[in-house]
């Protein structure tokens, strides 16, 4: 229907539209599993425990608006500690699946910045190159993050969405 006046144009930009979002979960999926990485080998720094508020209470607080819409249905405080747990999963094992996540799409990138000139608008190239490069950093921090005397930080300054692992010596 509503693509045959342009010659297929609207169809190549949505397309483009969709290939960027996968990258962008593909990215999310990455710093999931980096940050879970980190918190195994304990490199994240925590606030001090809230003891005054319990787990469950602090979902409700942070979820609980989301329940009043109905699609899609609402996730419970259940099903949330299940799937956001991952007691016995060894570090080493979050950041290498991390890494390949960030491998990913860098490979993918590579492709959609290889295709010929007009069709990446030039929002998707700053999109592109910025998570390429943030990809290729943390893909780095998940091999240096477990030696000895270091500690991370976050920073953007590589895309304004997808943090960029920073790997620091610790002071002494």
């Amino acid at each position: 229907g509503s693509y045959k006046g342009d010659g297929g144009a609207s169809l190549v930009r949505v397309k483009m539209e969709s290939y960027v979002l996968e990258l962008q979960m593909m990215m999310c999926k990455g710093l999931v599993r980096l940050l879970a990485g980190l918190d195994a080998a304990d490199r994240l720094k925590r606030p001090p425990r809230n003891t005054f508020t319990e787990e469950e209470q602090n979902f409700w607080q942070r979820f609980g608006v989301f329940h009043v819409c109905r699609h899609p249905p609402a996730l419970s405080y259940a099903d949330f500690a299940q799937h956001t747990r991952v007691d016995g999963v060894p570090p080493q094992q979050l950041l290498a699946a991390a890494a390949e996540c960030f491998k990913e799409v860098r490979g993918k990138v590579a492709g959609l910045l290889g295709l010929p000139p007009g069709i990446v608008s030039p929002e998707q190239f700053a999109d592109l190159t910025g998570m390429d490069k943030v990809a290729a950093a943390n893909a780095t921090a998940t091999r240096l993050v477990e030696m000895p005397g270091v500690c991370v930080d976050f920073d953007y300054k590589h895309h304004p969405v997808f943090a960029t692992v920073v790997i620091r010596r610790e002071k002494k």
